[in-house]
């Protein structure tokens, strides 16, 4: 009877799993991962990258974002730059899979976050002259004709 009750044990070992909960960034995909559905990538402050499915998980947010920022949100919501936090669980292949992700901190649509031309320093002295005087002068190597 105790060689069956270990040997359930052993065999699901996900019925004793628990869920763990870590926070960071969205974070683009690696270069060698392609980006799926459902899926993202949440990168720790030691830089360490988990990959994350939160197609079944419930998105809310945080207290610290204001009422204004807030909107119904599922997994497509989820962008790169945004501070969350998620509660998950590791299946048997090792994948987080999210019960809730709280998305911390909102970030800006990119259209906000650009400057404006005129808004730029302009670091070229006052009454520079930018003429060319010597077109000889551009050269890198001299030209023998032949190509």
């Amino acid at each position: 009877m105790l060689s069956l009750a270990f040997g359930l044990l052993l065999w699901s070992p996900t019925a004793f799993a628990v869920d763990g909960t870590f926070r960071g960034k969205i974070a683009d995909p690696p270069p060698n991962e392609p980006a799926v559905k459902g899926w993202i990538f949440v990168q720790g402050r030691n830089k360490m990258l988990r990959r994350v499915e939160v197609a079944h998980a419930e998105i809310v947010y945080g207290e610290e974002v204001p009422a204004s920022e807030r909107h119904k949100c599922n997994s497509d919501c989820l962008s790169t730059g945004q501070e969350v936090r998620i509660t998950a669980r590791q299946d048997a292949l090792g994948e987080w899979r999210a019960k809730r992700v709280e998305i911390l901190r909102v970030t800006p649509p990119t259209s906000e976050t650009r400057l404006k031309a005129d808004t730029l320093p302009n670091f070229t002295p006052f009454g520079a002259s930018l003429e060319v005087t010597n077109l000889g002068d551009l050269c890198i190597a001299p030209s023998t004709g032949e190509i």
